[in-house]
């Protein structure tokens, strides 16, 4: 995902206070160890003129990183799905061991009648009233189409949750 110029910003500072504590820490330690006497007030001062520095360093390179789209931006599309996804484990408690207690291929089936209903709803007269795709796997109480993009974003989450119940099974007999 595309990093805000203001969260880029937060981040540099969190890192850059964590290195000026380190900074501080470690010239007050080893300048001594080389011979090199400074007073604590010139040591502060030297850590926060570096501090600053690195500051505008970080934030320039990852104003740079974005620019040169060296992170592969999401589309809003694949946001929500990845939303959904998330969803789906945190709101609805749909568990890793939730997902791998289902047979093979069935939460991409779910995921494959949600994909299709842009074409159902086209082809659909009143003989197939709420009736789901063929395919649907499970009870008529968990078929809740809404719109099409809606039904896209949620059957691509659920085609996700079967490739990730698969990549923790593989190897598995």
């Amino acid at each position: 995902m595309k990093q805000s110029k203001i969260m880029s910003l937060i981040e540099s500072v969190i890192n850059i206070a964590v290195g000026f504590v380190i900074s501080l820490a470690a010239q007050m330690y080893f300048l001594p160890l080389l011979g090199v006497s400074v007073s604590f007030r010139q040591n502060l001062l030297f850590a926060l003129i570096m501090t600053v520095i690195s500051i505008a360093r970080s934030y320039l390179l990852r104003r740079v990183f974005e620019a040169l789209h060296i992170r592969r931006p999401l589309s809003p599309f694949m946001q929500a799905v990845i939303a959904e996804r998330f969803r789906q484990i945190e709101q609805e408690g749909w568990s890793t061991a939730h997902d791998d207690a289902h047979p093979v291929g069935e939460l991409a089936a779910a995921g494959s009648a949600y994909a299709i209903m842009p074409t159902w709803r086209r082809r659909a007269d009143d003989d197939f009233g709420p009736e789901p795709p063929i395919v649907w796997p499970w009870s008529l109480d968990w078929w809740k189409p809404q719109d099409n993009r809606r039904d896209l974003v949620r059957a691509a989450a659920l085609v996700i949750a079967e490739g990730e119940k698969s990549d923790r099974n593989r190897g598995r007999k």
